[in-house]
C-alpha cells in the first residue's frame, strides 16, 4: 500500500506566499510526506522560511540549489533527484497555492491498486486567496487520453500525483530533451504507456492568481485569447514540436500505437491544407472543447500548430 509521498516543490522568491502553501501541505490529513524543494537563486527570505517550517514539522524537509532555468526544469530536477525515494509517491507542488487538507489523501485513494503507471490530477478553485474563489477549472467531461494529450494538458501539476511506477516511468523519459510544460509532458507520459489519468472533478487546492504568476489559468475569454495569440505567433506549434520530441526521445516508453500516433501526428505536421484536416479527424487529435479542436485543426491546416 502507498504511503509516503514525495512533494517536489520548485521554488523561487516565493516569500509573498510561500508560508501559506506550507501551512497547506503541514495541515494534510495524509501526513507520511517529505518535502524537497528545489530553490531557483531566491534572493529574498524563501530559504529562511523553509528553514523555519522544516524547524516546526516532524516530516523531513530537503532544500536543493534548483538548476535556474525556469519552473518546469526545477520540477523535474527534483523528480530526478538521486536521493528521492525509488518507492514513493510523487505529488508536485507550487510555491504560491494552498491545498486543501484532503488534497494527498485524495490521490492516493485514486491510484490504490494501480500497480502500473498512473496519475491522479483535480480540477482547481482559482482566485486571490481563499476567502476570494473566482472561477474553477474547466470540468471535462471526455475521458482523458494520448490523442488529447499531444495538444493539450488537462490539470496543472500543482495537482498531480504520481504513484511509484509513474514517478519511475517519468524519471526514465525525463533523461530526454526538456519538455515545453512539465504538466502537459506528465499527461502524456502517462497516457502514453498506456497508464490511466484519474481526474477528479473535485478541486484539490485553490490556484492562486495574481500578478507574479509564470503560468496563468486556462478558463474564461482572456485564456483562450492568449492561446490565440499564442497560435498566431507560432508559440504554439513550438510547445508542441518540443512536447512531442521529449515524448518520443526513448520510444519504449510508448505503447506502440501511441508511438505510431506520435509519428503520424508528427508527420502531418509537414502538410498543409485540407489533408490535415482529414487527418487530425482520422487521428482522433483532439481537444476538450470541439470548437477549440477545430480552431486548432485549422491552424494546423495553415502550419500554426
Amino acid at each position: 500500500m502507498m504511503k509516503t509521498v514525495a512533494i517536489l516543490l520548485a521554488a523561487c522568491n516565493g516569500e509573498r506566499h510561500l508560508s501559506e502553501q506550507l501551512l497547506s501541505i503541514a495541515a494534510q490529513k495524509h501526513t507520511d510526506w517529505q518535502l524537497w524543494v528545489g530553490d531557483d537563486g531566491s534572493t529574498d527570505t524563501t530559504r529562511a522560511i523553509l528553514s523555519d517550517f522544516a524547524s516546526q514539522v516532524d516530516q523531513p524537509v530537503h532544500v536543493v540549489d534548483g538548476p535556474c532555468q525556469g519552473v518546469a526544469a526545477n520540477a523535474l530536477s527534483l523528480l530526478k533527484h538521486n536521493r528521492l525515494p525509488p518507492d514513493a509517491a510523487v505529488a508536485f507542488c507550487d510555491q504560491d497555492d494552498i491545498w486543501y487538507p484532503h488534497h494527498l489523501g485524495d490521490g492516493l485513494a485514486a491510484l490504490q491498486g494501480h500497480t502500473g503507471p498512473a496519475l491522479y490530477c483535480a480540477r482547481t478553485d482559482i482566485g486571490p486567496d481563499t476567502g476570494t474563489i473566482r472561477t474553477q477549472s474547466p470540468l471535462w467531461s471526455r475521458e482523458p487520453s494520448f490523442a488529447n494529450a499531444l495538444i493539450q494538458s488537462i490539470a496543472g501539476a500543482n495537482t498531480m500525483v504520481l504513484n511509484p511506477a509513474a514517478a519511475t516511468l517519468a524519471r526514465r523519459a525525463a533523461a530526454g530533451p526538456a519538455p515545453a510544460y512539465h504538466d502537459w509532458w506528465l499527461y502524456g507520459v502517462v497516457s502514453g504507456a498506456g497508464g490511466p489519468i484519474l481526474y477528479d472533478p473535485n478541486p484539490a487546492l485553490l490556484y492562486r492568481q495574481h500578478d507574479e504568476n509564470q503560468l496563468g489559468r486556462n478558463r474564461g475569454f482572456a485564456a483562450r485569447y492568449a492561446r490565440i495569440a499564442a497560435i498566431a505567433r507560432g508559440d504554439y506549434r513550438g510547445w508542441v514540436t518540443q512536447n512531442t520530441h521529449a515524448l518520443m526521445f526513448d520510444p519504449d516508453v510508448l505503447t506502440p500505437k501511441n508511438l505510431e500516433l506520435a509519428q503520424a501526428f508528427m508527420a502531418l505536421r509537414d502538410r498543409r491544407g485540407w489533408p490535415v484536416l482529414t487527418g487530425w479527424r482520422k487521428l482522433g487529435v483532439h481537444r476538450k472543447s470541439g470548437a477549440e479542436t477545430v480552431i486548432m485543426a485549422t491552424a494546423a491546416a495553415f502550419g500554426l500548430v
